[in-house]
């Protein structure tokens, strides 16, 4: 097996050390993944609550085996319904704490992987379909095609891999980056690298690739432009129906982009 690179490991070793010793620990009526990087104020809870089930569309309607890469600890109620129909839910994380969490909530529903997306314990065509949100960003910039290749790898022929990606190409992250040269930039908490979308054109040699809109605004910014009343209620709800309308029009304002990996079959 090729050793990872140093610079892979250390991001590893960053984000476990954070997830284990803070990233999934409450921080008041939530995580301190949630208080960073949710939208958990009353106006957004329709709207997260809907763009987190837009994931169920892609998925089997049942199956034995469902693959969720970098599971947490299953944080959110509107993730469980991802594995309602499959026998088990295998859950792979590197965070001892966030396994610890997700058994809480599975019991017997679910299989507890504690190992790397780079090195998966599984044989090929394994599952009936993977799941991974708001993980690839978190590895290594180099390390990234390795991963998805890997979760490709142990997913059926003719089943989908589903990711939940950023998209460092949106307007906002445009204005951004323009901004960074008058204004410093504070660290984050955790390693972030997002590729291009067109990056991900580089699976199709494997999978049938399609990218649509899964939500607009980061938590940040919806914090910041909406307001936390009915209004601001009335406008998420007025998005998210344009994203459900118009779910590739809308990709170059789109803050998260799902990414439908459905593999290949074999060619005879």
């Amino acid at each position: 097996m090729k050793q990872q690179n140093p610079q892979t490991i250390a991001v590893e070793e960053s984000l476990r050390d954070f997830y284990n010793s803070k990233g999934w620990k409450a921080d008041g009526e939530h995580s301190k993944d949630a208080s960073l990087w949710e939208d958990t104020r009353n106006c957004a809870q329709e709207y997260v609550s809907r763009c987190r089930l837009r994931v169920c569309r892609y998925l089997p309607s049942q199956g034995n085996f469902i693959l969720d890469a970098a599971s947490g600890p299953v944080q959110y109620k509107e993730y469980l319904a991802y594995s309602s129909g499959f026998s088990k839910r295998i859950c792979v994380d590197i965070s001892e704490e966030a396994l610890k969490q997700a058994e809480a909530k599975l019991g017997n529903k679910g299989q507890y992987l504690q190992c790397s997306i780079l090195d998966l314990p599984l044989p090929t065509d394994h599952v009936d379909a993977a799941v991974s949100i708001h993980t690839i960003y978190h590895i290594e910039a180099s390390a990234q095609e390795k991963a998805v290749r890997q979760l490709l790898r142990v997913t059926k022929p003719g089943h989908p891999l589903l990711v939940i990606y950023a998209n460092p190409d949106r307007w906002s992250s445009r204005l951004a980056r323009i901004l960074t040269f008058w204004l410093s930039r504070a660290p984050g908490e955790v390693y972030y690298h997002a590729h291009p979308l067109r990056w991900w054109r580089k699976f199709s040699d494997e999978a049938e690739v399609d990218i649509v809109t899964w939500r607009t605004l980061t938590a940040k910014v919806s914090r910041i432009l909406i307001p936390d009343n009915k209004f601001g209620s009335l406008i998420l709800r007025a998005l998210y129906q344009m994203e459900d309308r118009f779910p590739r029009l809308l990709l170059p304002f789109a803050a998260y982009p799902l990414i439908v990996l459905k593999k290949k079959k074999p060619t005879p």
